[in-house]
């Protein structure tokens, strides 16, 4: 019987593990861009853009604990704050940012999928 059990759960966790690297988490209660979003659908990439008003500090901090952070070489503007992360297992990338002039009014985060993974 216990084999039985462990035959019917192996598929199950198979598939928790498959999707807990299918792509990088989504920052909690960052909603959708739609607009964006529509626009990246129709020319065919892989890739989502999400805004949050929490502090780009927060989301920062979340994605750092998460990913591996790729050093840039834009250089630190007062007006604006930039970071990237990789996922290597997933074959993703995130970017967050914070324009204190920007429309959005909050942290963006753009997920992508890496070319060539």
């Amino acid at each position: 019987m216990k084999l039985k059990r462990a035959a019917l759960l192996l598929p199950l966790f198979a598939a928790v593990y498959v999707f807990a690297f299918a792509a990088p988490p989504i920052y909690p209660g960052a909603k959708p861009v739609d607009e964006y979003n529509q626009e990246m659908k129709k020319a065919g990439q892989d890739n989502m853009a999400y805004n949050t008003f929490d502090p780009y500090e927060k989301v920062y901090e979340f994605y750092k604990s998460k990913g591996t952070e790729v050093q840039t070489r834009r250089p630190p503007r007062a007006s604006e704050k930039f970071a990237s992360f990789k996922f290597n297992d997933a074959g993703y990338g995130v970017a967050i940012s914070w324009k204190e002039d920007s429309k959005s009014k909050g942290t963006v985060i753009h997920i992508a999928k890496i070319p060539g993974r």
